[in-house]
């Protein structure tokens, strides 16, 4: 299978949503997130969870997973995200998830710059993502990558936790000038 786009020696691939379920044991592995963002570890059935809980009205071609594999084999991470929404030509990523192993390391940036590229190729103009308030190092993280904030949403229920979010955006590309 070739990768849609990699960094070092991670490649992502897309995995059909019936395939959602073999994200589970990565979710697993990332307890310190899920403990972070929703106050408890990932349930059992959380990565079947990822397609069912897109918002509604999204169409399946709309939604993406992409697994992040090493070059051992390994999924070490996430990209879960839609395509025109809210609107046409416009991007949301729901997760960027990295397991605790390898982060640190500049990764996320190379895979989120493939990411962008393959949105681009898409003819997808604006990225958007939504930073969780008890997460700071996601603030830093997308704020370096270029992200804007737009608006505070919530505070919402999320897991055991309620909190708000910030909304996010970043331009992939400017809009082809209408006559």
């Amino acid at each position: 299978m070739h990768p849609l786009f990699q960094s070092g020696d991670v490649a992502a691939h897309r995995i059909d949503d019936a395939g959602a379920e073999r994200f589970q044991p990565l979710l697993e592995r990332c307890e310190d997130f899920f403990r972070l963002c929703y106050g408890r570890p990932a349930r059992a059935d959380e990565a079947r969870r990822l397609t069912l809980e897109r918002p509604p009205g999204v169409t399946p071609e709309q939604g993406h997973l992409l697994a992040l594999v090493d070059s051992t084999g390994a999924w070490v991470g996430i990209f879960e995200g839609l395509r025109d929404f809210p609107t046409r030509r416009e991007a949301y990523l729901g997760l960027l998830l990295l397991e605790p192993g390898t982060r640190g390391r500049g990764l996320g940036a190379g895979l989120l710059a493939g990411y962008e590229d393959w949105l681009r190729a898409s003819g997808q103009h604006v990225l958007r993502v939504g930073v969780a308030e008890p997460n700071p190092a996601a603030l830093r993280f997308w704020t370096r990558e270029g992200f804007q904030p737009e608006t505070w949403v919530g505070p919402m229920a999320l897991g055991e936790l309620s909190y708000r979010v910030l909304r996010m955006r970043k331009t992939l590309t400017a809009p082809a000038a209408t006559p």
